[in-house]
């Protein structure tokens, strides 16, 4: 199972892994480019590296590969790797055992700071910060998204958590994945190859289901600390004619997906909830006494809306009634300016 590339790769006799990628018999400047090269041919995801300062570039990566399995070991200087998520490729599941070093993951929304002994699921296809904060080591095992058996919306609690393996099926995969690293050539043994292969994916299933559910408690906090700075965020920009999803999103450094994902159990979704806040905004203003010299429209516009005909259809949809009704509610016009 040793793979060849024309570009340096380099073969060393006795390495545990079946092929070994390295930068270091690259030039210090051409490291960065020429290992954004070689992960999107392997891994199939393009990443952006921003190199650390403290030290040249430099990572070595051994690779087995047992269809449907990858594991690979690898060995780094800190750096930054930014991947930009593609929903339609490769559709894959990285399981990453934390050995030596500290990094910090971002994917789906969240962000989570992995120490040595901790591990983390992250799917391929979505976007993804991982921040090598030192110089580190790892072990990770990749499978397509489809071996695992687990229905997308059951990885929400999972993607991208921190997760110790200091006991339980954590920790048995945890002391298997390093066995393999430690050993790969028995994924070449064909008396045994595919029975340990089938054996760790057996084995990755089985602690994602079971971590997964395990810390569905912690994610729903996740998701409710989201919900709320989503929602503040909202309340703060009422009066912003082009507050959408797109906006909250960039500001707030979550994906879109996710935001939508946050409020799709919800009364309502995010945007409705937002024409409502603004409508009973409208709507207490409008019966205000002291919001008489303002006329419909002023008010309109400082919730947000840059349509009076379309306030006017929604007001009366919400309410049953329309803006004018609501200022002159039990009493006389209170000034001319109401009927603008």
């Amino acid at each position: 199972m040793v793979r060849s590339d024309p570009v340096n790769i380099t073969m060393h006799a006795g390495d545990n892994m079946a092929f070994l990628l390295e930068t270091d018999s690259v030039g210090t400047n051409d490291r960065v480019d020429w290992w954004r090269e070689r992960t999107a041919a392997l891994f199939g995801a393009e990443y952006s590296i921003d190199p650390g300062k403290e030290a040249p570039f430099s990572i070595a990566l051994g690779v087995a590969q047992p269809a449907p399995l990858m594991v690979f070991n690898c060995t780094g200087s800190a750096h930054r790797a930014i991947r930009k998520g593609d929903p339609g490729k490769n559709p894959a599941i990285v399981a990453h055992l934390q050995l030596q070093g500290h990094c910090t993951v971002r994917t789906e929304g969240k962000e989570a700071l992995v120490s040595p002994g901790m591990l983390t699921f992250n799917r391929v296809r979505e976007s993804s910060d991982l921040h090598f904060h030192e110089g580190y080591r790892q072990i990770c095992a990749i499978l397509p998204e489809s071996a695992f058996g687990i229905e997308s919306h059951d990885w929400t609690a999972l993607a991208g958590a921190a997760l110790p393996t200091d006991s339980g099926i954590a920790a048995v995969l945890a002391d298997h994945l390093r066995s393999l690293a430690n050993h790969p050539e028995v994924l070449d043994q064909e008396s045994s190859a595919a029975e340990i292969v089938a054996y760790t994916v057996g084995l990755l299933r089985a602690t994602a289901r079971t971590v997964g559910n395990q810390v569905t408690p912690e994610n729903r906090g996740l998701q409710s600390y989201h919900r709320g700075r989503i929602t503040r965020f909202a309340l703060a920009h009422l009066h912003l004619p082009g507050l959408s999803v797109e906006f909250i999103s960039a500001a707030l450094n979550l994906s879109i997906r996710y935001v939508h994902r946050l409020f799709e159990q919800e009364e309502l979704p995010l945007m409705r909830w937002v024409m409502r806040q603004r409508l009973e905004r409208a709507h207490e203003q409008l019966a205000q006494p002291d919001s008489c010299h303002l006329s419909i429209a002023q008010i309109a516009y400082a919730w947000g809306f840059s349509d009076q005909a379309h306030f006017s259809r929604s007001f009366r949809k919400e309410f049953g009634h329309s803006p004018r009704e609501a200022r002159n509610c039990g009493k006389e016009p209170c000034c001319a300016a109401q009927a603008s």
